[in-house]
């Protein structure tokens, strides 16, 4: 069935009073009233759209052919069966008065919806959330504004919005409301500042005298508090000297626990010191590895140069050109000596390329009165290739001795003395050990370390 056009439409069920009486024409067969979207039968019946529709169902679910509701006779559902377009019009045009009570409105049925949108008597919902109040458009912006339990107002303390009916309950705890002081002190305080007011202003608050850290175990209000201090000064004073005495006699106890505590940190020190004492010589026993023999006469000194990086270039700046091992002694009662190194030797007259040129120290020593004398033994020195594979190292080895025709007369001469004083040195050197250039030729350094091996040998 085709439907109207929509200026034909009619809304759905009427609810308002038309002002003239309706003709028996613009009634619906089946409902008796004015017709809604109104439908022609071939036989010339008027119906409203719907109710013919609805007995149309009805014969079709049983099973019945369709007939006209008026006349019974047979309708061809697609065929027999239009809107009534005209008749639609007519009936929109007709005056009617707004169903809303209290409003005079009349006008024609098609405007209802229009005037409904803005009649200021019809029934509306309140707009607050979760508010289900009716009342009259007219009245909504009042019921609003005034009288909506679900309307939402700041809170007159903390201003924060809730809605009215809820109000009431946030007073029970809004940090900002007003509340007298739990002391009955006469004070209105904020919830949020009763702690503070009880701990810190309020007249009633039990607190302890001033002067409980002197012995005064009193505890009166505040408000009190003045009027003890005047009368118990005698007693205030009293225990201010007794605790007085008290904290000197804790003061003396206290240095005098300092003092001690003094005297064993320096205690601590002192062994403390001597303990790395004894812990660097073991150390210097464990870098130098001195070998001795068991006859006595040979001896082996290895010397672990470690930042050798470092102690070049202090040498080439002129800073330390120098530099020795520990002192060690050949043998167990031997001669005592240390090896002494220019880790950048350019000769003293002449320039050379950059050398290693090393020698050893002869030093005062415990045994030198059994010691025969001139010193006569033969040293050998040796720079230990640190290669990983033994068989395939090379060391680099130089000696000096008595014999040897390369040294010179002057120290041939200081060897034939004995030293006589605890700090007298003399020095033998071999001027000129090992090349720089040789140096870098095998892994004689490794990690800035070199190792120094001297064999003290039996005399020469």
């Amino acid at each position: 069935m085709a439907e109207a056009p929509r200026n034909a439409q009619i809304p759905s069920g009427y609810d308002e009073e038309f002002v003239n009486e309706v003709d028996d024409d613009f009634l619906c067969l089946i409902c008796h009233l004015p017709l809604r979207e109104p439908a022609l039968t071939r036989c010339g019946h008027r119906f409203c759209n719907a109710c013919l529709e609805e007995h149309l169902r009805r014969q079709e679910v049983q099973n019945q052919p369709y007939t006209c509701p008026a006349d019974r006779e047979g309708l061809d559902r697609d065929r027999d069966v239009f809107p009534d377009n005209a008749t639609g019009r007519k009936i929109l045009s007709m005056a009617i008065k707004c169903p809303s009570d209290g409003c005079s409105w009349t006008g024609e049925l098609r405007n209802k919806g229009a005037h409904l949108e803005a009649c200021p008597f019809k029934i509306v919902t309140c707009t607050s959330e979760n508010c289900h109040v009716s009342v009259k458009r007219k009245d909504l912006e009042q019921h609003v504004i005034d009288t909506c339990e679900w309307r939402i107002i700041e809170c007159e303390y903390c201003e924060e919005p809730h809605p009215k009916r809820h109000l009431q309950d946030h007073f029970e705890t809004c940090n900002k409301f007003p509340l007298p002081c739990p002391n009955s002190c006469g004070d209105s305080v904020l919830r949020e500042m009763i702690p503070n007011h009880i701990e810190n202003d309020c007249p009633l608050t039990l607190v302890s005298c001033p002067y409980a850290q002197m012995g005064c175990t009193e505890k009166l209000q505040r408000k009190n508090v003045d009027s003890h201090l005047q009368s118990a000064m005698q007693e205030h004073l009293d225990c201010a000297c007794i605790k007085l005495n008290s904290t000197q006699v804790q003061l003396d106890e206290t240095r005098a626990q300092l003092s001690r505590l003094t005297q064993d940190q320096q205690e601590s020190r002192e062994a403390t010191r001597k303990l790395e004492e004894k812990l660097g010589a073991l150390q210097r026993q464990i870098d130098t590895k001195v070998i001795t023999d068991k006859d006595e006469r040979n001896t082996r000194f290895i010397w672990k140069i470690t930042s050798f990086s470092e102690s070049l270039r202090q040498a080439k700046e002129g800073v330390k050109k120098e530099i020795e091992s520990d002192p060690f002694y050949a043998g167990c009662y031997g001669y005592k000596l240390k090896v002494s190194a220019h880790p950048y030797f350019t000769g003293f007259v002449f320039a050379i390329p950059p050398h290693f040129s090393i020698g050893i120290v002869l030093m005062k020593g415990e045994y030198d009165d059994m010691l025969p004398w001139p010193f006569r033994r033969k040293i050998t020195f040796t720079i230990i290739d640190q290669n990983k594979v033994l068989k395939e190292r090379q060391n680099y080895t130089d000696y000096l001795s008595p014999s040897k025709p390369e040294l010179f007369l002057a120290a041939k001469s200081i060897f034939s003395e004995r030293p006589r004083e605890k700090n007298m040195v003399l020095k033998k050197t071999i001027s000129q050990f090992i090349s720089h250039e040789k140096l870098q030729t095998r892994r004689y350094i490794v990690n800035d370390t070199l190792f120094l091996q001297v064999d003290v040998g039996p005399d020469d």
